[in-house]
């Protein structure tokens, strides 16, 4: 088992653990449709939605519950998951184990006396951002005999998965003479972080007129709250006529992971010296 998969269980089971351990409500109400009442046959809700930029830390948890009925005291429950990302419609996930089959009590004897109550609990992980999901249950009373005698729905509420990455941008470079005048320009960039996610010690490259190959000129950033800008300057050689202007990247080696990844270049418009 490898690291990321034994961290993201242990993650599960301890998410698992507080909602197991916390007192389910007695009824949720569907997101379409009238409320599930302290006396309704079943009822499920939304127990847990856990957001983090990295997909292993994202999960959601969905109680449900079930009473026998006078005629129905077979007891089942399908839980499927369905999914919307911006710009879509809602579309069911079909690749998730452990969705979209019946699911009875272990105890065969649950749902035989009238005070039963059959709860289960569902933890789906490893959810994609920016997305939402909502849990549709099923309900299914069946006889002795194996027939169905009633069987309901109910939708939760919304888990609104955002992105919560960083997201860094060169916002605008500025170049003009150092002091004194030696042939040098200083360039001043702007770098912003346009993502909810704070980012630290990124790094920006930078790469002079004249030069070939990778760019060697780093300068390392200090922490960006989303939202903020900063400015980072550099010193070195002008443009000549025809010559390639400087050039900055932010994050060259892609060790950040962003929303954006196609927005961290830009290439200066520089005075000849």
């Amino acid at each position: 088992m490898t690291t990321y998969v034994r961290a993201f269980a242990v993650t599960l089971v301890a998410l698992l653990s507080v909602v197991l351990l916390a007192t389910p409500a007695p009824a949720a109400a569907p997101e379409r449709g009238a409320a599930a009442t302290a006396d309704a046959p079943a009822g499920a809700r939304l127990l847990a939605c856990r957001r983090s930029p990295t997909i292993d830390q994202r999960a959601a948890v969905v109680g449900t519950w079930m009473r026998p009925l006078p005629a129905g005291r077979r007891l089942a429950v399908r839980i499927d998951l369905w999914q919307r990302t911006p710009g879509t419609r809602w579309t069911p996930r079909a690749d998730v184990p452990g969705l979209g089959a019946w699911t009875s009590p272990s105890d065969a004897l649950l749902g035989s006396r009238p005070g039963d109550v059959f709860k289960y609990h569902q933890a789906v992980g490893r959810l994609l951002a920016p997305a939402a999901y909502r849990f549709h249950v099923a309900f299914r009373w069946s006889d002795a005999a194996g027939a169905v005698v009633r069987e309901t729905a109910l939708t939760t509420g919304v888990c609104r998965q955002p992105d919560l990455r960083p997201d860094l941008v060169l916002v605008s470079v500025s170049a003009m003479p150092a002091p004194p005048a030696n042939g040098l320009v200083r360039y001043a960039v702007l770098v912003g972080n346009e993502g909810r996610g704070p980012v630290a010690h990124a790094v920006l490259a930078a790469a002079f007129p004249g030069e070939t190959g990778p760019a060697s000129h780093l300068r390392t950033i200090g922490r960006l709250a989303p939202g903020e800008t900063t400015v980072v300057t550099f010193t070195g050689p002008g443009c000549a006529v025809g010559e390639q202007p400087a050039s900055f990247a932010v994050d060259p080696s892609n060790a950040v992971d962003e929303v954006d990844e196609t927005n961290d270049g830009l290439v200066a418009s520089c005075p000849a010296p």
